[in-house]
């Protein structure tokens, strides 16, 4: 997310009447100021480019674009309601192309993704997914995708998909060891329990269930393919076996494409 886009995003709102310049001076961060007051955030004490961005976010989110957390960071998941509410400007679709790959052996006991209500409960407000969650813990501390200062040691789930997560992640790193673990970007935690709508369409997402989990965002993007996808590459092909064994499908075997997202349900 650049100025010109946040700009973009406070004039939609009527917040911004300068030019799209790119500038973020007087004009961008008074118009910052005033989102912030009207959703009674207290921010000074944040750099100006994070406030910026956060004030960004709260724009998408109430024109419908669910940007995640509204924390400042331009992760995949602001990136992804950025592309939404662009392609929305534009009057062009923000589809995404989920068609199976052929069909691979998957575990059975796994709901199908037409199944996974009965199976983790119903999401969002008064739903019941939320008081079935529970924690993964980590074997080592991971990094936060969207800041890399920031480590967390246990992983936000539903309390079904904790036990197979702690013991998926602990498989991996014995496989790569830590130094490898954190060189291939391993050990970068890109979301889990969200209780948001798919990118893309309508339904649920299956980070709503809590039943998913991101991982190393930026080479693996929700719209990336084979052979671009990082996760892709030979030296990655060990950590998806060990992620599928344990039941967190890799949707780059799934449909091909957002390499980064692994989920407990079958197509």
């Amino acid at each position: 997310m650049d100025v010109r886009q946040i700009q973009m995003l406070y004039a939609s709102a009527g917040y911004y009447r300068g030019a799209i310049d790119g500038d973020p001076g007087p004009l961008t961060r008074d118009a910052a100021v005033v989102i912030e007051r009207n959703a009674n955030a207290i921010r000074s004490h944040w750099p100006w480019p994070r406030r910026l961005i956060a004030a960004a976010q709260t724009v998408l989110d109430a024109q419908g674009h669910e940007p995640g957390v509204i924390d400042g960071y331009a992760g995949h998941n602001t990136s992804e309601a950025l592309t939404s509410w662009l392609s929305e400007q534009a009057g062009v679709p923000a589809d995404v192309r989920r068609a199976p790959l052929p069909s691979r052996a998957t575990p059975t006991r796994l709901p199908r993704q037409a199944e996974v209500a009965t199976a983790y409960g119903t999401p969002g407000p008064g739903g019941t997914v939320e008081q079935r969650l529970g924690w993964a813990e980590t074997p080592a501390p991971m990094r936060l995708d969207w800041d890399l200062d920031t480590t967390v040691t246990r992983l936000r789930v539903h309390g079904l998909c904790a036990e197979p997560l702690t013991a998926a992640l602990a498989a991996v790193l014995d496989h790569y060891g830590e130094a490898e673990w954190r060189r291939l970007g391993l050990d970068r935690y890109a979301g889990g329990y969200n209780p948001r709508r798919m990118r893309g369409g309508t339904s649920w997402s299956m980070h709503a269930y809590g039943c998913a989990i991101d991982i190393f965002a930026a080479p693996n993007g929700l719209r990336t393919r084979c052979p671009a996808a990082g996760f892709c590459g030979s030296e990655y092909q060990p950590f998806l076996d060990i992620m599928e064994r344990h039941g967190w499908l890799p949707a780059i075997r799934l449909w091909g494409a957002d390499a980064m997202h692994f989920q407990m349900a079958r197509l």
